[in-house]
């Protein structure tokens, strides 16, 4: 039986707490800290995506002990985090014991790194003199551009589908710390926006899930960025799962799907949407389109990972 990582998200380190006033309260974190301890102790928290063991204090930080004979001295001995790695190009600026990700599994995310689409962020192959994809070419999209951190493959896919589909919320600590330093190493200008607004579900959807996995991600960013979350957008109309059609179907089936909630007034204003994944786009452009028409000035989009051209039956 593993022990869920979860709870590890929470955790505050003994040394942050030593100068608190409050005596009480600093033995209280004492046990809070032997608690966690001892349950890792008995239940070993295990990578979620390769279920190895992961050690709380290993000599590369959350390394699975199997693989790192494997890897370069560099990494054996404890490489600092911060630095970017060949593959991901992004620095991780905590260590993967606490993302629950080995740090092998942790390195074969895939970030989304130029050239990509100016429109849409979707990768290209290489730089055509219109720096857009052909999708953005053939048919231009209501929003005015897309931000999108990861390329949508595994781990990243398993680890969205837990996200999505089986209660994995914890993993919003993780996705929202990749989307951040996405943000920061590009050095993509957030502060244009004046409103945060999630992808909403309908609420019948809602109801069998239990959560919008886009207003669990858009909530946290909105804490980061400083920009106001706003849920001005409702999805009215019912309509079955965009992951089970095919790329033209998806069009049909999201089309008149929301609409502004309430007397909502976005007249004027710059909208950031945030949803976990984009593929055909067609949710997103749906949803700009409708923002557009209250009289956004400008919708920008931000998800979490984004599917290469002609892999969109995700």
């Amino acid at each position: 039986m593993a022990y869920n990582c979860s709870p590890l998200y929470n955790r505050t380190p003994l040394h942050a707490t030593l100068d608190f006033p409050d005596y009480y309260a600093t033995i209280t974190l004492v046990f809070r800290d032997l608690t966690y301890a001892l349950l890792d102790l008995v239940y070993p928290p295990q990578c979620l995506v390769c279920r190895a063991k992961l050690l709380s204090r290993p000599s590369a930080p959350g390394l699975c002990p199997s693989l790192r004979p494997s890897l370069p001295s560099g990494l054996r001995s404890g490489l600092p985090f911060g630095r970017p790695s060949s593959r991901s190009g992004l620095p991780f600026s905590r260590p993967s014991f606490r993302s629950g990700l080995c740090l092998f599994c942790l390195e074969r995310i895939h970030y989304n790194t130029p050239p990509f689409c100016l429109k849409c962020s979707r990768p290209l192959a290489h730089l055509n003199p219109y720096a857009h994809c052909s999708d953005c070419l053939t048919k231009e999209p209501a929003f005015d551009f897309a931000w999108c951190a990861c390329l949508y493959d595994d781990p990243l896919k398993s680890l969205i589908h837990q996200f999505k589909y089986n209660q994995g919320t914890f993993l919003r600590h993780l996705f929202h710390h990749v989307i951040i330093s996405f943000i920061k190493t590009y050095h993509l200008d957030t502060q244009q926006f004046d409103f945060i607004v999630p992808i909403p579900l309908h609420p019948t959807r809602y109801r069998e899930r239990g959560y919008n996995q886009a207003e669990l991600l858009a909530g946290a960013l909105a804490r980061t960025l400083t920009i106001p979350l706003k849920r001005c957008l409702i999805r009215w109309r019912y309509t079955p799962s965009q992951a089970l059609l095919a790329q033209k179907e998806r069009w049909t089936n999201i089309s008149g799907a929301f609409k502004i909630n309430g007397h909502n007034n976005i007249r004027g204003k710059a909208i950031l949407l945030v949803d976990d994944l984009l593929t055909t786009g067609a949710t997103v452009n749906e949803a700009a389109s409708t923002l557009k028409e209250a009289g956004a000035r400008r919708v920008g989009v931000l998800t979490l990972a984004i599917t290469p051209l002609r892999s969109t039956r995700e």
